[in-house]
């Protein structure tokens, strides 16, 4: 199903397709066939939409003792840990998530922004393209990329994953 949809997603033209597309990927990474766990996710994510974000960490981490290799919980808990200011927990997440989902364009565009953040443009630049590899559509991405290239620098590992990721 994914395969589809990021096939079609690469295509899309139509700015309504585009969007539902999108929602049909992330529904897909969120989808969790157990029960007990789908649960989790949902108050995870309830709980970062109140911005306890502690609490989202607290429940993502148990939902990926349940499930390591459900790529959108670490996702998940790279965004609370994002939200909370917590950048190096968040860049690690990043990095589990896409080892267990090389296409995750929103983990991508995260750790493009922590990097940018953090005047790592050159990493800033890497993350980025990746997320517009596999989705061409993010709103501004070619203008930040170009900004960044701006500032220079192409960094020896690019993702600082320890591992090369997803073509590069």
């Amino acid at each position: 199903m994914l395969d589809t949809l990021f096939a079609k997603l690469q295509t899309a033209t139509d700015p309504s397709a585009i969007q539902a597309l999108e929602a049909a990927i992330w529904e897909q990474w969120t989808m969790v066939p157990d029960p007990a766990q789908r649960r989790m996710m949902l108050r995870g994510i309830a709980e970062m939409q109140s911005r306890d974000f502690q609490a989202a960490v607290t429940t993502f981490t148990q939902l990926i003792a349940l499930a390591p290799d459900l790529a959108e919980a670490w996702n998940k808990r790279a965004t609370a840990h994002w939200l909370m200011g917590n950048f190096t927990a968040s860049i690690a997440d990043i990095c589990e998530t896409v080892k267990r989902e090389p296409r995750h364009f929103g983990a991508y565009s995260g750790l493009g922004m922590i990097r940018a953040e953090r005047g790592e443009a050159g990493r800033a630049v890497v993350a980025f393209e990746l997320a517009r590899k596999y989705n061409p559509h993010i709103a501004g991405i070619d203008d930040e990329i170009a900004r960044l290239k701006a500032e220079g620098g192409e960094p020896s590992d690019p993702l600082d994953c320890g591992q090369r990721t997803a073509g590069h």
